[in-house]
């Protein structure tokens, strides 16, 4: 199955020397364009994906999984549903790695991996260089709080890991090393770093400068943390009809609220359709 978005708008600024084209077919008869992305210079291009109700909500009361938004919209055509999880499939594809908070391992029953599942967006990822597996960025206050005996990401060596936290581990898990960051090393598959202060800031410049030059956010928390720090440049939000209300989370929710005169600010990029039941905007976030 392959979805076949229609374009209902392209932002010209795409077409500006600021962005470059990822010159694949595929993605061009998916997207109805090519997929432009901004040019990176002295930081990475740090981007968010989630998918949303039409209030704004990521989960369900009664079902926490953020994959639940699209999955339970009963109205939408199994290609709508599908099309919600290729354009994630699609942000892994060109990342090099994604940033994960620690309350999703919870909602994901401890089965959380941004994995690529789809043939021909590994093969993309393979024309861009990139390996496998995206290097995973877990941030925890404290990791003693992580079920390292079963969760998937500190089980399977095949993923990179790297766990950033306040808190020492009591107990060093096994194949892990712990350092600080300017010890970080990315040839170590299994890492905890320990910060104090939490800089996700200072974290983010170092593994620039280990060739981490496009990052994927997939954690609530940190997508509105990553744009107090001015930080986030890209939100691609799909946005599905169902309507939830309540006290269900949202993104932002457990932040501080930005003011008046002082917030980001979120210009369309590329506004896509499939059907009646979902809407994919692309944004540029600008402060």
């Amino acid at each position: 199955m392959h979805p076949k978005f229609k374009l209902l708008i392209n932002n010209p600024i795409l077409e500006t020397p600021s962005y470059i084209s990822v010159k694949s077919e595929y993605i061009n008869q998916c997207l109805s364009s090519y997929l432009y992305l901004p040019k990176i210079t002295n930081h990475p291009f740090i981007f968010s994906c989630f998918a949303l109700s039409i209030d704004g909500k990521l989960n369900y009361p009664d079902l926490k999984s953020g994959f639940a938004i699209a999955k339970h919209n009963l109205a939408a055509t199994k290609h709508e549903r599908y099309a919600d999880w290729w354009i994630l499939q699609l942000a892994r594809s060109i990342s090099d790695a994604v940033i994960i908070g620690s309350n999703s391992l919870n909602a994901e029953k401890n089965d959380y991996a941004a994995q690529i599942n789809i043939a021909e967006l590994q093969q993309v990822r393979t024309e861009l260089n990139k390996p496998k597996n995206l290097l995973h960025i877990l941030i925890s206050r404290n990791c003693n709080k992580i079920d390292f005996a079963n969760e998937l990401l500190c089980q399977d060596n095949d993923i990179p890991l790297i766990i950033f936290t306040q808190q020492a581990p009591k107990l060093l898990p096994q194949h892990f090393t712990l350092s600080n960051i300017k010890e970080l090393n990315l040839a170590n598959k299994k890492q905890i770093i320990l910060d104090n202060t939490l800089d996700l800031n200072k974290l983010i410049q170092k593994l620039h400068q280990n060739g981490i030059k496009t990052i994927l956010n997939e954690s609530p928390y940190y997508h509105h943390h990553l744009q107090q720090l001015q930080l986030l440049d890209e939100a691609w939000i799909n946005q599905s009809g169902v309507y939830i209300g309540g006290n269900a989370s949202s993104l932002g929710q457990f932040n501080s609220s930005f003011t008046v005169n002082s917030h980001p600010h979120y210009t369309i990029l590329t506004l896509h359709s499939l059907g009646y039941n979902f809407v994919y905007p692309r944004y540029k976030i600008s402060y």
